[in-house]
């Protein structure tokens, strides 16, 4: 027979239920909840996509465009990028599916961030796409679904 060790009875029910088999099925169901839990979570850039999109969907058709620098200025690439971008927006602009434009200095060495209020999310949409491959491999330069307008 296993001894037992009296000065620790709170413990006998535990080593009860576990000799039986009764904490298994808890633990299933604890590690089943965490796994859950997990996959419910939203996490890199799924996440980001998510909010994007639910950010168009709420009727904005606002976004902004940034060109940034680390603290030696705006690199020339990044620079290339905003003129493009900024032509992109101007003629997007010229065809009617943009109202508004708004470029604003936000730093010291050229930064700067353009804000683009489309006709529809349709448009913006469209836009979005073109800037996003536009912006794709260039550094500090960033497309974001915001509202930055002020009306």
């Amino acid at each position: 027979m296993r001894e037992r060790d009296a000065r620790f009875p709170r413990y006998a029910a535990r080593e009860r239920n576990a000799a039986e088999g009764g904490l298994r099925p808890l633990s299933i169901v604890l590690s089943l909840g965490i796994l859950a839990l997990t996959a419910l979570s939203p996490s890199g850039e799924a996440s980001g996509v998510k909010s994007e999109t639910r950010a168009a969907e709420k009727s904005t058709a606002e976004f902004a465009v940034y060109a940034l620098s680390r603290g030696k200025g705006v690199p020339e690439p990044t620079r290339s990028a905003l003129r493009k971008a900024h032509s992109l927006i101007e003629g997007a602009r010229q065809r009617g599916d943009v109202v508004r434009l708004k470029e604003t200095r936000i730093g010291l060495e050229g930064e700067t961030r353009l804000c683009v209020e489309a006709k529809d999310v349709a448009a913006a949409r469209a836009l979005l796409l073109e800037l996003r491959a536009m912006a794709e491999k260039v550094e500090l330069f960033n497309v974001v679904v915001e509202p930055c307008l002020k009306k």
